[in-house]
């Protein structure tokens, strides 16, 4: 390295220090080993775009001088990385305009192949513990090989669905450096411990850490025809929307399907007095409002259509019981995907539960997870109540839960078979959610 940046001083002294700085930080001061295309990315695209110098100007100077060094080391596919014009314009152009500056980058890093792409298995959090930070490197490591040997062409057809490939081909495969698991295992428990201390809320952690364990096995859809059976209002209305559905021009669901729906799926009895309208009837209309928030229908036009994950669904059982699986409760930080875990995991066991005991537990992890209404107060009964009947309403009219009692002494539990849904939900939560810090 010392003769390197001597080289590199007689082409020009003033470079020297700049890079010798940024070989530190890029290495953390070890030696050309530890290099990887996707820490040099790191390191120009993010880093040394956010960090020091204080300007465009300069942080390209250090650039320039970290690719100088390279081309001493013998390293020149990195330095041509380094000196690249799009790190110019990742630098340059992002002091005057940041986002713009964080889109270039973002776009550079899916252009090179080397970026984990997120899959099925796991969404990439912004914020890392060590098990993820190495399995997400050890995949860029990867993919650096794979585009080196030509196996991987990025922009080449098909290129993304190989990508994928790698990604969980890397992610699935025994590392001798992780005693005998797989990077995705290590994840697995690194997230689920995560989820389970977080938010500073023991109730919370109380009723998480349970069913946490249950969460580190895979959960199966089970036969197409189950799930379907499990999921028939869904079923029902993506068969009547078929390819597409005529609505009404308040963009309500037309008397003739709100009609059908109150026969077919033995609502009739829940309603008093007559409805041919959807406003009049609550069921149909949480059943839509809630096959449009799972992504499985959208409204174009005057028309009610599936979206492609509503075709998926509505031609195989399985592909229905992974959709509803992934929507239920969302990867948003929120104060109703909080409600979301809570009511899940307390009816998962499949027990019978007091509902104001689950509306209780909803308000006290809410507010012991520093959620705050307007004012900066802490939120009431009154607050808290709205997204647990949110997360019931839904629950019910899909007919994932069973009510049953008087009404101030009501008991739900989760209907045959909607614990597995439930357990995949909360690992879909786990393995896709938005971490932030906390």
């Amino acid at each position: 390295m010392e003769q390197a940046l001597a080289a590199l001083g007689r082409v020009d002294p003033a470079l020297v220090e700049d890079a010798r700085a940024a070989w530190e930080t890029l290495t953390g001061g070890e030696g050309p080993q530890v290099l990887t295309q996707w820490r040099l990315q790191q390191f120009c695209w993010e880093e040394l775009a956010r960090g020091w110098p204080e300007d465009g100007a300069s942080r390209w100077r250090v650039a320039q001088a970290l690719a100088g060094l390279l081309d001493e080391l013998g390293l020149q596919r990195y330095a041509v990385l380094a000196r690249s014009e799009t790190t110019k314009q990742v630098l340059l152009g992002g002091e005057q305009a940041p986002d713009r500056g964080r889109m270039l980058a973002r776009k550079a890093a899916q252009r090179s192949g080397i970026e984990p792409p997120n899959t099925e298995y796991v969404t990439w959090g912004a914020v890392m513990e060590p098990a993820e930070a190495y399995a997400l490197e050890s995949v860029a490591d990867r993919l650096e090989l794979a585009v080196a040997a030509g196996e991987l062409l990025p922009g080449a057809r098909g290129w993304r669905d190989s990508q994928a490939e790698i990604t969980v081909s890397v992610l699935t495969t025994v590392d001798p450096a992780l005693g005998g698991r797989t990077p995705y295992e290590a994840l697995l428990d690194e997230r689920l411990n995560r989820w389970v201390r977080g938010a500073r809320s023991t109730t919370r952690s109380a009723l998480l850490a349970p069913v946490s364990s249950r969460l580190r096995e895979g959960v199966d859809a089970g036969q197409s025809s189950l799930a379907r059976n499990l999921l028939r209002p869904l079923d029902w209305l993506l068969g009547e929307i078929a390819e597409g559905l005529v609505l009404t021009a308040a963009g309500y669901l037309p008397p003739r399907t709100v009609a059908r729906a109150l026969d077919e799926l033995g609502w009739r009895d829940e309603l008093i007095g007559p409805a041919t309208r959807e406003v009049d009837a609550y069921p149909v209309l949480v059943l839509r409002e809630t096959a449009m928030r799972l992504g499985l229908a959208r409204r174009r036009g005057a028309r009610l259509i599936q979206t492609p994950t509503g075709r998926a669904a509505a031609a195989d059982g399985r592909a229905l019981w992974s959709a509803v699986a992934a929507g239920l409760i969302g990867p948003e930080h929120s104060a109703l995907a909080v409600a979301w875990e809570v009511v899940l995991a307390i009816l998962e066991p499949g027990d019978p539960v007091p509902e104001e005991d689950v509306r209780s537990l909803v308000q006290s992890v809410v507010t012991e997870s520093g959620w705050r209404v307007a004012g900066r107060r802490h939120p009431s009964d009154s607050d808290t109540g709205p997204l647990f009947f949110s997360v019931l309403r839904e629950l019910r009219w899909l007919e994932l839960v069973e009510e049953s009692g008087a009404l101030l002494d009501r008991q739900l539990t989760a209907r045959p078979a909607a614990a597995a849904l439930f357990r995949g939900a909360l690992r879909h939560r786990v393995l896709h959610r938005d971490v932030v810090v906390e």
